[in-house]
């Protein structure tokens, strides 16, 4: 009878150990069909919104994934920026907070892919497909830097304007009193790095300064070099 209690005691131990280990890790997501999950389970592919309560040893591989996953955009993303004078860093902060690069992400309120646009902002950009990655990013980029644009390289009213509409942004000249939208700018600002945007335009090298030079005899040189001989008469054309 002893025996038996003892097996019956040890058994509920293995059990309350097993529930503490592996029920303290909780994942919130979307996935890239757009439903909401609740589970104790980690995700093992990339997925949208997610939020993780628990031991933090249990969150390292959708972490791990998603730096594999932000890689694979590398190209995608440093051409686009480069092309709207925008920092790659900067853009890649953004797509990890928007979708944490899943191309087939879908919001609640219906934004799509990387960089979650809206159908109406998709279609005023021409993207015809927001889940194809390199027309988001393609679209995106150039979203935000007519963002940019319009509040005058200011970083954090950018990304307001990005999260809840660039006309109420306008209207209120500051990040809006939403917790949403603070959330956002903090998180992208935080994990860029920068709170303010600075982006170093090379100057194109100036066209060499022509002469026009003639020497005694008539004949003409046209050279960017002053020749040395001081026969020749030189001005420009």
């Amino acid at each position: 009878m002893k025996y038996l209690l003892s097996l019956l005691v040890t058994a509920a131990v293995i059990l309350i150990l097993q529930g503490s280990s592996y029920g303290q890790a909780r994942y919130s997501y979307i996935d890239e069909d757009g439903v909401q999950n609740f589970t104790n389970i980690a995700p093992v592919r990339p997925v949208y919104d997610l939020k993780i309560s628990g031991t933090p040893e249990q969150v390292a591989p959708p972490a791990t994934q998603t730096k594999s996953k932000s890689q694979s955009y590398d190209p995608l993303i440093e051409k686009y920026a480069a092309e709207n004078q925008l920092d790659p860093s900067l853009i890649r902060s953004i797509i990890a907070q928007e979708s944490g690069f899943n191309e087939k992400a879908v919001s609640p309120k219906g934004a799509q892919g990387l960089m979650q646009l809206m159908p109406a902002t998709a279609a005023r950009l021409g993207v015809k497909n927001s889940f194809d990655p390199e027309q988001n990013i393609q679209g995106g980029v150039k979203h935000f830097r007519f963002l940019m644009d319009n509040f005058n390289n200011n970083l954090e009213l950018s990304l307001a304007a990005y999260n809840a509409g660039e006309n109420l942004v306008q209207k209120l000249g500051r990040v809006p009193a939403i917790r949403e939208t603070r959330d956002y700018v903090q998180s992208i600002t935080q994990r860029y790095g920068k709170k303010e945007f600075s982006f170093q335009v090379q100057e194109t090298p100036r066209n060499p300064q022509t002469l026009r030079c003639v020497d005694e005899s008539g004949m003409l040189l046209l050279t960017n070099i002053p020749p040395q001989n001081t026969e020749f008469r030189c001005q420009q054309p």
